[in-house]
């Protein structure tokens, strides 16, 4: 097996102090703005909804600026280090509308910055090596996501909230640092683009859009998962202490997953992700005991590792190089924007009707998706990436 080029350990190692830096600051921001600065509930749910909104919103903005430019790290760039000089604003808050545009702004960061990232990441890396590239970066993102909120709790009772948004700045501009010392691309010329159209893309691309479209209309937020750990009994901490196990096997199944999707195909992986949240998110809806909401939600990682890679690796194998970028994008903002609605169904169904109604009606949205994949018009091979 050969070594993966060094632009995937760069990318790798900027998403570890990334998501050390972000999940440092993640779970201290609701506490933060109702504790400190007195917000309502109401406040939060807005400061979040429009900062994933904008995230979303500016990924086909990102993807398509990257690919007129033909080149990707000054978009990387900017994604990354913009938001690493934005942490005095969030130390600094004295109102919500202060920590709002921070979530603002480092959300565009984030938009910017996905899609360039994940096209050079195909760019680097072989078609038989997609798996790989994207297990790799994949496990580095959730090795620092695992950290990162573990600082946060040591450091919190001795610094307080703005001591430890200030210390989140460190690993942030160590991000910064690593992508201007260490990233290197070849730089193609400028070219202009035609207007972005779905129907310019491939039918297997657009046919690909529509599975994703219905498997995202039944993902929740993680937060639904611990409501329903602390619903069978668990505490707070314990939930807690689950999530964290869960960004850990995460970290640690993706490579070796990423690696399966090259030997076996991207779409095989693809397809077990759908059957593993399924089976989940339908264990969910049935189980009675604490225990078993923990075994569950650590398989939850395996959905997680089996999708997130190969669900990459597979669009890689399926857009145009031209607009590499643009087709990333396009596919990251449409999953971005369906969240919300998402999470907002899956909410009312669970007030409504009761958890189990949520947790079963999102295990047969993605089963749907799963039959929609297996019967992909665009695939002579049902069963290769």
């Amino acid at each position: 097996m050969k070594k993966l080029p060094p632009a995937i350990y760069v990318l790798g190692a900027v998403s570890f102090f990334t998501d050390i830096a972000s999940e440092m600051v993640y779970p201290l921001l609701p506490l933060f703005l109702t504790g400190a600065l007195g917000a309502s509930t109401t406040v939060v749910g807005l400061v979040e909804g429009i900062a994933e909104a904008t995230a979303s919103l500016f990924k086909v903005v990102g993807g398509r600026i990257s690919d007129r430019m033909a080149a990707r790290k000054p978009l990387i760039l900017l994604g990354y280090g913009f938001p690493a000089l934005l942490r005095p604003i969030l130390a600094l808050a004295a109102a919500p509308w202060q920590v709002l545009a921070y979530r603002f702004l480092d959300r565009v960061g984030k938009g910017l910055r996905t899609a360039p990232r994940d096209a050079l990441i195909a760019e680097a890396v072989g078609q038989d090596s997609y798996g790989r590239a994207y297990g790799f970066h994949r496990a580095m993102d959730s090795l620092g996501a695992t950290i990162g909120p573990l600082l946060a709790f040591l450091l919190l009772p001795l610094l307080d909230f703005r001591g430890v948004f200030w210390v989140s700045a460190i690993p942030a501009l160590l991000a910064t640092l690593v992508i201007l010392l260490f990233l290197r691309e070849k730089r193609g010329p400028a070219r202009p683009l035609p207007p972005l159209r779905l129907s310019a893309f491939s039918l297997q691309y657009r046919w690909f859009l529509l599975v994703t479209g219905v498997a995202t209309l039944g993902l929740s937020s993680n937060a639904f998962l611990i409501l329903r750990l602390s619903d069978l009994g668990l505490s707070a901490a314990q939930a807690t202490l689950v999530y964290t196990t869960y960004n850990l096997l995460y970290a640690l199944m993706a490579y070796p997953l990423g690696s399966l999707a090259d030997r076996v195909g991207a779409k095989t992986l693809v397809m077990l992700g759908f059957v593993t949240y399924a089976l989940v998110y339908l264990g969910f809806g049935l189980c009675s005991a604490g225990w078993q909401g923990i075994v569950l939600f650590l398989l939850y990682a395996l959905y997680s590792a089996a999708f997130e890679g190969s669900s990459r690796a597979y669009l890689a194998q399926i857009i145009p190089a031209t607009e590499k970028a643009s087709a990333i994008g396009l596919y990251h903002t449409l999953v971005g924007l369906l969240l919300l609605p998402a999470s907002a169904l899956f909410g009312a169904l669970w007030q409504h009707f009761g958890s189990s109604v949520a947790f079963c009606t999102a295990a047969t949205l993605s089963a749907i998706a799963l039959v929609l994949f297996w019967l992909d018009p665009t695939s002579r091979h049902r069963y290769t990436s």
